[in-house]
């Protein structure tokens, strides 16, 4: 008695298909929404052609249920589905469609689609009792935008109630309160923490909560480490796969990261990068409130955010793919195998072919076009994914995060573990050095000289941090500042240089700083128990500020080309004068160009 039950309805929503869209994509949360179960998911496993989770469940806490998941298809703002084969209960298969189509601009038709097939009579009951019933809660879940087609962020809410220890939390709050003056970031980051869903007040983003918000990204950030620092919030490291970028791993501190991390997706092992590859996440602190940790749903859209379309290309197959315009820079990646190419503008009447073979593309780069045919010439389904090129907007990178210098204040323990060394990518690495401070040792005494230079330190670290830089280290009389823009550098050493007036107006004997940096990949590494940097950028930054004389900053011609095409370095209401000079910089081979900058 095998039988399938057809379902198809559809239903006008009064919202914009953004919003409809929006809601919908996220399929952890409309699941338990609707009232299905959760579920245990395992990794993917490309088994017998295909790439699939095996999934299981208690129907009433007593009923087993389990199932391969295939991977879902979708075009974002269009349709979403998935496939379900079971393997133990009275279902055999579901295939289930999602798809919203605009009927104006705030008018959204919404369709539900699917094929049951059950095994006996409780399979059949089952779906049409429970099941059925339960996924044309969609609809109403989705009524629930009527009426807000104004409001951009609005979300239906679970019927969650969050248990606080409002007495900890008010106590915590004050002290939040003495180290953060913005009250209003403050009370909307409590109000998050004591209404949002559990999956909002885990695994934080601060810089996508800064946009919901509208608030200052730099602000935020500093609102999340000085939170974490009180006991509000604890902070992770979550490491990201580079190829699906899906978290992989997490970890409490930077000591316990591994130099490498394994995706069974990709089926590769990757050295981490703090560019990219290590993020950092925020939750409720549960001294605060207890948060579950539930699934319904890992392998919705909104699981892969960079993914704006994914499809499967059954064996030895052939299927055209009709795409809409999106601005974005993409490409297209084969799921698990990580073939990857590249997209270039075509024209909207012209069709691309795009062929899988066993070794990959057979293209290297196809037309941006309306129409993509693609032949699937191997024995094996494939999940073809476009997506975006460009990261995450809204990750939090350890590139970012180090560099600046309230994290290295509130969280000077952490560090790598002595014997690691980690890439960083581009930072811009700026050294200063006192002008003749063996001079004023010797003039004024050591006592009085020693107070200057601490008074002169003060004064860096004011500038270098208001540009978004942290100050890595002392060394002497001399500074190791980090960036992860040159344009933060440059703007930071040339506010020293102009207000310097304002540091010899507080010391006994005026001075000169002598300023230089330089822009390059970096290696992280733990020295003397701090995060610091080597690599050559540092000793090509260290050479150039040898070149500085005081007054003025010194950098390569490279980085003094790059700042030309930045706005902050264009429109600058200052008369720079600017002298072209070659070195040859001790232990670099041949001369260097370089740029000297005097106000």
């Amino acid at each position: 008695m095998r039988k399938t039950i057809y379902f198809q309805e559809e239903r006008v929503i009064n919202a914009p298909i953004g919003q409809i869209w929006s809601l919908l994509e996220d399929t952890n949360q409309l699941n338990q929404e609707i009232g299905l179960f959760p579920v245990r998911f395992s990794p993917y496993s490309h088994k017998e052609g295909s790439l699939f989770r095996q999934s299981r469940t208690r129907v009433f806490g007593a009923i087993e249920i389990a199932w391969r998941e295939y991977a879902f298809e979708w075009i974002k703002q269009q349709s979403y589905s998935l496939e379900r084969v079971y393997t133990k209960g009275p279902i055999v298969q579901v295939q289930w469609k999602v798809s919203v189509e605009p009927q104006g601009e705030n008018t959204t038709l919404l369709k539900l689609k699917g094929d049951f097939t059950y095994r006996n009579l409780v399979g059949r009951l089952a779906m049409k009792i429970i099941i059925i019933p339960q996924l044309r809660k969609t609809f109403l879940y989705a009524l629930q935008l009527e009426g807000n087609s104004g409001v951009a962020a609005i979300r239906p809410r679970l019927k969650q109630v969050a248990v606080v220890e409002k007495e900890r939390l008010d106590r915590l709050t004050a002290k939040l309160t003495e180290a953060f003056s913005n009250e209003q970031m403050i009370e909307q980051l409590i109000q998050t923490l004591v209404n949002g869903k559990d999956e909002e007040v885990t695994s934080m983003k601060p810089l996508q909560w800064a946009e919901i918000h509208k608030f200052d990204r730099r602000q935020t950030v500093e609102l999340f480490l000085i939170a974490t620092k009180v006991g509000v919030l604890d902070q992770e490291w979550s490491l990201m796969c580079p190829n699906c970028r899906v978290p992989k791993s997490q970890t409490n501190t930077l000591r316990q990261l591994d130099n490498t991390v394994h995706c069974d997706l990709c089926g590769v092992d990757y050295e981490i990068d703090f560019d990219r590859y290590v993020e950092m996440l925020f939750s409720v602190n549960p001294s605060i409130r207890q948060t579950s940790q539930a699934l319904f749903c890992v392998n919705g859209p909104l699981n892969s955010p960079h993914v704006v379309a994914q499809f499967r290309i059954p064996s030895h197959s052939s299927m055209e793919l009709e795409l809409p315009d999106w601005d974005q820079k993409l490409r297209w990646r084969v799921l698990k195998f990580n073939y990857t190419t590249s997209i270039y503008e075509g024209t909207d009447d012209a069709k691309s072919i795009l062929t899988l073979k066993e070794s990959g593309f057979a293209e290297k780069e196809v037309a941006k076009t309306r129409l993509m045919q693609v032949e699937n010439q191997t024995s094996q389904e494939f999940v073809l994914v476009l997506e975006e090129v460009d990261w995450d907007r809204f990750a939090l990178t350890a590139r970012e995060v180090t560099s600046l210098q309230l994290f290295r204040e509130l969280f000077a323990t952490e560090v790598l573990s002595p014997d690691q060394q980690i890439g960083v990518g581009n930072m811009t690495i700026l050294f200063t050095d006192l002008k003749g401070s063996t001079q004023l040792y010797e003039s004024i005494g050591d006592a009085l000289a020693y107070s200057n230079v601490k008074k002169h330190f003060d004064f860096l670290r004011k500038y270098i941090q208001a540009n978004h830089g942290t100050i890595v280290k002392t060394i002497g009389d001399s500074v190791m500042a980090a960036f992860i823009q040159d344009k933060d550098a440059f703007n930071a050493a040339l506010a020293i240089q102009k207000n310097i007036h304002l540091l010899n107006e507080n010391i006994s004997q005026a001075v000169q700083v002598k300023i230089g940096f330089y822009t390059g990949p970096v290696i992280a590494v733990n020295a003397n128990e701090i995060l610091d940097y080597f690599g050559r950028t540092v000793n090509m930054a260290a050479r150039i500020q040898q070149q500085s004389v005081g007054g003025d900053i010194v950098i390569s011609e490279h980085d003094y080309r790059d700042l030309l095409e930045s706005d902050e370095f264009s429109v600058l209401d200052l008369t720079l004068e600017i002298e072209s000079l070659t070195k040859k910089l001790h232990g670099v081979d041949g001369d260097t160009r370089l740029i000297r900058i005097r106000l």
